[in-house]
């Protein structure tokens, strides 16, 4: 039985204390909505637009309600340094369909980490509807490689404007498929995507929950590109493969491939979450990220092993 609080008022709590209530106030967090912070339950639909911080709702109006405040920043932002001479209310409403264009299929895709740990991602494509170009700027989030939630759109005719959204750093913005062999031989093709992120399942719901719990010194998620070739050597040579299927019998099979880096200091996993397609050659990589934190790593030897030592214990023996 833990001791009644002291009357005092004066005293403060141990450091140990803190930790245990911090703990417990985002362990409560998870499995709440972000924003009204109702309960959810197994059966509940869970709503997600990114996975870095790993932000659950209940609703789309409780998304919509959450980032109003940065959506009114941007808006602010946008305003100031708008000029004159671009292009008039009448103008922007015609061009409103190069929104989706863009949104599909961008000519430049850049993402900058902000302070509260989201990956924010700007992208820009270029048209030329009469003698000068035109281009449209989407400014959103992420999930699984597609846009997810739209925090600012508009079209411009100013390149000073288009220069000023470049930020962060630019990158390829691509879906990739691996053929399946039955000898355990693969080979990387690249699709560039083709629209708005799908739903999540319960395996990816689950995913996550565990990366909020990420070791604070674990490789931060800006340098995930350093680590690119780990990639075809983790599909090529994993060390481990495990395959699941979700409960629902609509939901594609997942696998997992995790291959260990020891010579690393410190020593790390290289991670590859994919799914089944519908075609049956090929699966789909949706992740594919380097770790040093081993209860991440663990939570991935879920379901069935195909590739490894047998008899390892899945995680549903190791993680709580």
């Amino acid at each position: 039985m833990s001791r009644p609080p002291s009357k005092k008022g004066s005293a403060r709590a141990s450091p140990e204390r803190r930790r245990r209530e911090r703990k417990s106030a985002l362990k409560k967090r998870q499995n709440a909505c972000f924003f009204c912070t109702r309960p959810l339950h197994p059966k509940d639909s869970a709503l997600f637009v990114e996975e870095e911080v790993g932000r659950i709702f209940c609703t789309e109006e409780c998304i919509t309600r959450y980032f109003t405040p940065e959506v009114e920043r941007l808006e602010k932002e946008y305003k100031r340094i708008l000029s004159r001479e671009d292009l008039t209310g009448e103008e922007k409403e015609a061009l409103a369909h190069l929104r989706w264009l863009t949104l599909e299929e961008s000519d430049e895709t850049w993402h900058e980490t902000t302070s509260g740990g989201d990956l924010r991602y700007t992208l820009i494509s270029e048209f030329q509807p009469g003698e000068n170009p035109i281009w449209y700027i989407c400014i959103c989030l992420f999930l699984r490689g597609d846009p997810s939630f739209l925090f600012l759109a508009f079209p411009t005719k100013d390149a000073a404007m288009v220069d000023y959204y470049r930020k962060g750093d630019r990158m390829e913005r691509t879906r990739h498929t691996v053929n399946k062999d039955k000898k355990g031989e693969s080979s990387d093709q690249t699709e560039v995507t083709d629209g708005l992120a799908e739903p999540w399942t319960e395996e990816e719901t689950l995913r996550a929950q565990v990366m909020q719990d990420r070791r604070k010194d674990d490789i931060p998620t800006e340098d995930y590109a350093l680590y690119q070739s780990c990639v075809d050597e983790t599909l090529e040579t994993p060390d481990e493969v495990w395959s699941l299927k979700g409960v629902a019998e609509e939901t594609r099979r997942m696998y997992h491939f995790i291959r260990h880096y020891p010579e690393e200091r410190p020593a790390m996993w290289f991670i590859i979450v994919a799914r089944e397609t519908e075609d049956d050659e090929q699966i789909e990589i949706v992740d594919a990220f380097p770790t040093r934190d081993q209860k991440i790593m663990e939570f991935y030897r879920r379901g069935e092993q195909e590739v490894g030592h047998a008899g390892r214990p899945s995680s549903s023996q190791l993680v709580h």
